[in-house]
């Protein structure tokens, strides 16, 4: 197999495990019943809306937004991104009911899981958008702000956040001091990390 091949591969490799990652986060959020990631928020409201379970939903809306993309902002846009629209909600629902069975502690679920749920999906995106290899479907459209407004990251985490808990308010989502933490800290802590593991795992990716 030559180097480009197997560039390819690992770059694919580690885009699958971030979206897992994330997906791992996104389930200790929902399962600390103290609001959802902000983009959960608004899955869970629709969620609840046509009764359909929360990492289905997560697929049918990413999946929406994607098509919405091809017509408006196609730019980014990579075969890594139709990757990710299902990766993650595939990953919610398994790691919902691990969680549920594992039985923590009150106090834990409550106020350790989102704190938790919130550094893995900032690990997860800074782990994949490192290596500069396409986006999921969330950071493209928030990639696509930072380009039109020529700001960095976090301001068009923090547009999207806002308007996907809006949304999700609106619609009966779930939001709480979980979503409070997903939307003061994740666009900071991914903005901090994407340049650590670009010495580490970008270096690895491109040998």
């Amino acid at each position: 197999m030559d180097n480009k091949m197997m560039v390819l591969i690992k770059k694919y490799l580690i885009v699958i495990i971030g979206q897992i990652i994330i997906g791992i986060g996104c389930a200790f959020m929902v399962t600390s019943g103290q609001g959802n990631d902000p983009m959960g928020v608004m899955v869970s409201g629709f969620s609840q809306m046509f009764s359909i379970p929360f990492g289905t939903m997560t697929n049918i809306i990413s999946f929406i937004i994607f098509a919405i993309m091809l017509v408006v902002y196609r730019k980014r846009l990579t075969l890594t991104t139709l990757i990710t629209v299902f990766v993650i909600g595939w990953t919610i629902d398994p790691v919902n009911k691990i969680l549920a069975v594992a039985n923590a502690p009150d106090m834990v679920v409550k106020f350790a899981y989102p704190l938790i749920g919130c550094i893995i999906i900032s690990i997860g995106v800074a782990f994949y958008l490192c290596i500069d290899f396409g986006a999921g479907i969330t950071d493209n459209v928030i990639l696509m702000i930072a380009d039109l407004t020529g700001k960095g990251y976090a301001f068009g985490c923090y547009s999207l956040y806002a308007v996907y808990v809006l949304i999700g308010v609106v619609t009966g989502g779930v939001w709480g001091y979980a979503t409070i933490l997903g939307l003061l800290l994740n666009g900071k802590i991914i903005d901090s990390l994407i340049p650590v593991f670009g010495k580490s795992v970008a270096v690895w990716a491109n040998k």
